[in-house]
């Protein structure tokens, strides 16, 4: 008997006893509560038996079924276990019904365009997961980037901290912590996979496309904070997936619009990259593993993306670092992904190079030819039906091991996102507070007189220094067709206090234009990595707080009203001033009004192709 036969029985004796206890008892007995369920007393015991059953039943599945239910499957079953996919629209569709049924793709991907509302994506995962458990063979891998910082697919009412603004917190209690946090809140509203932590190896004071979202500089401490960060999230039910093997750290191309090439040699990539990703794959956890499309020609002459290596995925990866878990591809749409000009060839290649599951977020047409590619591989012999096996064997072990999906419960999922919200801010404070402690100034402290000229994007950051600053602030909006109008206004000294709050790279990178003069004149508030703002002792100065939140507004007005000798952040704990825009972040998470849009949270200035994952 298979699985859910099993269950299937059990549930049947457990409607029957029911039925025959409600028969036999007193309307007025008195209930026990079991797990939050009103159940007679007598009925009790019988629960009890059955759940235990019931418990043996499904752990009896788990550790002996996997086999036996990968040999069940179809051989379309099995290739279509090995997609994941992304979707369009933000409900569960007709088109998504019978993308579901014709192709039981393994693991679905969730993307900013499917998401309005948390409560919205919950209902979406919800129906996923139903429909999964009635009319596919296996559960979802419902899949999200929600790395932090601008990797981060369903906003807060406080913007998650990026990679390494939770590294300044140097507390791995606290990061698992938050973390679990993280999980929680993610897996409240449906989700069981999270698409983190990263594990590049990237110093934030230089340029590079991987940014903030890396932990940082140091091999061992980066491998610390990964582990702690990993236990977190699967210790709150969510799979994590580290990425980017074998790691991007010290590359500046975009493998979103070519293969990077890194000329590490294998003793350098183990003494440094590989050193975060040693310590993930001896973990004691359910966890994934995401190739990275970037080539390494000095160990793997072909000169092919890691994706496509044999040599990095069965003789590195598998081999040498004993790991047995899942792996992943990044979105085979890439650029970075392109040895191959057909998307079904890409597939074929990336399966045959070592791969557990593919990724294409491009096109249902491109998702389609990529299925029909591998069902022809495995028929025509160029796969073997051993290999495919021993991939979906990976993929039903590691879905076995999560958490079944549980109703959704608005009360529930509320707390967990008010949790990581409180926890967010402490991080975001902690990094405004060390940024304001490395960049202090010699300048006097703000007075009624004194005056401000604030340049930005977003006007709730300038209404919040506004509001708690002591002189008087004048707003310059900021974007692509008025930097001129900045730069006369900076060039005009009007000010006594210049302020340029840079939210994004494009606004980061277009400091380096001004001239010497020109930057002497500014306060930078820098959101992004340091190592986007070139020659930070030009300017008058530059505070590194690694992650965006309005309230940095308020924060540096604190500042900049102490005197210099005094002059570290106070941050109150008191509520600023009541801003009545309509784009203060008045509502809960989980309204229905599109809380995508506040201004609490930049949109990406610089974003990744629309088709693509992001997770590079």
């Amino acid at each position: 008997m298979d699985a859910p036969a099993v269950f299937a029985h059990l549930n049947l004796a457990l409607s029957i006893g029911k039925s025959a206890q409600k028969n036999a008892d007193n309307d007025d007995e008195e209930p026990y509560l079991m797990h939050g369920l009103s159940i007679p007393k007598r009925w009790n015991a019988i629960e009890v038996r059955l759940k235990i059953s019931s418990f043996v039943a499904v752990l009896f599945c788990l550790v002996f079924g996997c086999a036996t239910q990968a040999q069940e499957l179809t051989l379309e079953q099995k290739i279509g276990q090995t997609m994941i996919w992304s979707f369009p629209g933000q409900e569960f569709s007709p088109e998504i019904q019978r993308t579901l049924t014709k192709y039981q793709p393994g693991a679905l991907i969730v993307f900013r365009r499917n998401v309005k509302s948390a409560l919205q994506v919950a209902q979406l995962n919800s129906d996923l997961q139903r429909f999964a458990s009635r009319r596919l063979k296996a559960p979802l891998f419902l899949m999200v980037d929600q790395e932090g910082g601008l990797v981060t697919r369903v906003r807060t009412s406080t913007p998650m901290p990026s990679a390494l603004a939770l590294s300044k917190m140097e507390d791995t209690d606290f990061i698992g912590r938050y973390a679990q946090a993280t999980a929680e809140a993610l897996r409240a509203i449906g989700f069981n996979v999270n698409l983190a932590p990263v594990l590049d190896i990237s110093n934030p004071k230089k340029d590079s496309f991987i940014g903030n979202r890396t932990f940082g500089v140091d091999p061992s401490e980066v491998a610390k904070i990964t582990l702690a960060y990993s236990r977190g999230l699967s210790a709150g039910g969510i799979l994590p997936t580290a990425k980017h093997f074998p790691g991007h750290g010290g590359t500046t191309q975009d493998s979103h619009r070519t293969t990077p090439r890194k000329m590490s040699t294998r003793e350098e990539l183990e003494q440094k990259d590989l050193v975060p990703f040693n310590e993930f794959t001896a973990a004691d956890f359910g966890r994934a593993v995401m190739m990275a499309h970037l080539a390494l020609p000095n160990i793997d002459p072909s000169g092919l993306p890691s994706t496509y290596s044999t040599v990095m995925i069965q003789e590195q990866l598998r081999t040498a670092m004993g790991y047995k878990g899942l792996i992943i591809t990044d979105d085979l749409e890439m650029n970075g992904a392109s040895v191959a000009k057909d998307i079904g060839e890409r597939a074929v290649k990336a399966f045959l190079a070592g791969n557990d599951m593919l990724m294409f977020a491009g096109p249902p047409a491109h998702q389609r030819r990529a299925f029909n590619a591998m069902l022809a591989a495995v028929k025509g012999g160029r796969i073997s039906k051993e290999r495919l096996d021993e991939s979906v064997q990976r993929i039903l072990a590691a879905k076995a091991g999560l958490p079944v999906p549980e109703k959704f419960d608005a009360r529930k999922a509320l707390t967990a996102f008010k949790k990581l919200d409180g926890m967010s801010k402490e991080v975001l404070k902690r990094n405004f507070k060390i940024a304001s402690e490395q960049s202090r100034r010699n300048y006097a402290a703000a007075q009624s007189g004194s005056t401000a000229t604030v340049f930005s994007a977003s006007y709730l950051f300038f209404r919040k220094f506004e509001n708690k600053f002591k002189g008087k602030a004048r707003f310059v909006s900021m974007g692509p067709k008025n930097l001129e109008t900045v730069r006369a206004e900076i060039n005009s000294g009007r000010a006594e206090h210049m302020i340029f709050f840079a939210s994004g790279s494009k606004s980061a990178r277009w400091l380096d234009t001004l001239s010497a003069e020109e930057k002497s004149k500014l306060i930078v508030v820098n959101c992004n990595h340091p190592g986007e703002i070139d020659k930070q002792t030009q300017f008058k100065s530059v505070l590194n707080i690694n992650s965006y939140f309005s309230d940095s507004g308020l924060w540096l007005a604190e500042w900049l009203n102490q005197s210099p000798d005094m002059r570290t952040p106070a941050m109150s704990e008191a509520a600023p001033p009541s801003i009545p825009e309509k784009s203060a972040p008045t509502t809960s998470p989980f309204s229905e009004e599109n809380h995508d849009l506040r201004m609490d949270e930049p949109k990406p200035e610089n974003p990744p192709p629309p088709e693509s994952s992001g997770n590079i």
